[in-house]
C-alpha cells in the first residue's frame, strides 16, 4: 500500500503540474476551437478575469509542493473545491467526463478522492 501511494502521490504531481506549465504559457492558450460554445465562454470569462488562472496555477503548484514533500492530507483538502469545479465544468460545459477531453478530470477527481478518503482521520478536527 505504501509503494502505492507514492507511485498515486507522484502521479497527481503530474497532473497538477498540466496548469502550472500553461499559466507559465509553456502551453499554447486555449482557443474557442478546443471547447463547445458553453465550455468557451466559460474558459474566456476566467482568462479575462485576469486573476483566476494565476490563482489555479499557484494552487496546483503549492499542492504539488505539498504531495512531493508528503503532506497528502493538506494538499488533498485544499484541491478539494479546484476538482468539483473541474469536475462539473466537464459534466455542465464540455462533453461530459467519459469524452477523451476529461481524461486529467476524471484522474484528477480518482486521485484526490483517494487521498481525501485515505487521509479522513486527519480531518476530524474540521467536523
Amino acid at each position: 500500500m505504501k509503494i502505492l501511494r507514492v507511485i498515486l502521490r507522484i502521479l497527481l504531481i503530474l497532473v497538477l503540474i498540466m496548469p502550472v506549465l500553461g499559466v507559465l504559457g509553456v502551453f499554447p492558450a486555449p482557443t474557442a476551437d478546443m471547447y463547445p460554445p458553453n465550455g468557451w465562454a466559460f474558459m474566456s470569462a476566467l482568462m479575462a478575469v485576469g486573476y483566476m488562472m494565476p490563482l489555479v496555477g499557484a494552487t496546483c503548484a503549492v499542492c504539488a509542493v505539498l504531495l512531493a514533500i508528503n503532506r497528502t492530507a493538506l494538499a488533498a483538502i485544499i484541491l478539494a473545491p479546484f476538482t468539483v469545479n473541474v469536475v462539473l465544468f466537464h459534466i455542465f460545459a464540455e462533453y461530459g467526463l467519459f469524452h477523451p477531453s476529461a481524461i486529467l478530470a476524471d484522474l484528477l477527481l480518482i486521485l484526490n478522492a483517494f487521498f481525501l478518503w485515505t487521509e479522513r482521520k486527519k480531518y476530524k478536527a474540521l467536523w
